[in-house]
Order: C-alpha cells, then structure tokens, then sequence
C-alpha cells in the first residue's frame, strides 16, 4: 500500500486490489471515505490539464498540475499532479 500525507493527519492511501485500485482518505486510521477505480482511469485522470473524478463524498478535481481533494464537497486537502503520479506508477 502506498501512502501522500495530507494537511490536518489526514492521509491518502493507495491499495491495489485484483483489477482495482482502493483510494482511502483517513485520519489517524480511521478509514474517513474510501473509493475504488481502474488504474487506467486514474493515469487518464492525472495526465489531463483540468479534470473532475468520482462523483459522491470524495471527490478529485485536477487544474493544470494540483489535485485539490474534496470529502462531501469540502476541501481537505491540495496536492502536486507529480506526486499523485509517482505513487500510481509504483502501483502498476
């Protein structure tokens, strides 16, 4: 499982599933929200300049090259496309 340290002890973990990657926001591990999506889907996601994914309580929302991080339409928490890229690639 790969981890990005958000603001606030949130966290971001990455889990790899069989034919699905687990995306889990948590603070202090306790699992907060949690979704799942192809690997595919997301590498489309982080490689576009302005891009929106997941509908529902935890949502991404990509502009030129940050991620801002929404739970319930809130914003917790803003990281680099880079960095969201690098643990995608160490989950293929």
């Amino acid at each position: 499982m790969e981890s990005i340290n958000l603001e606030n002890n949130l966290k971001l973990s990455f889990e790899k599933l069989p034919h699905t990657i687990r995306l889990i926001i948590s603070k202090t591990d306790e699992v907060w929200v949690c979704k799942k999506e192809t690997l595919k889907k997301l590498f489309e996601f982080v490689n576009i300049d302005q891009a929106h994914v997941f509908r529902g309580r935890l949502q991404l929302i990509k502009i030129d090259d940050r991620i801002t991080i929404q739970i319930k339409n809130e914003n917790i928490s803003t990281i680099s496309a880079n960095t969201f890229k690098e643990v995608l690639n160490k989950l293929k």
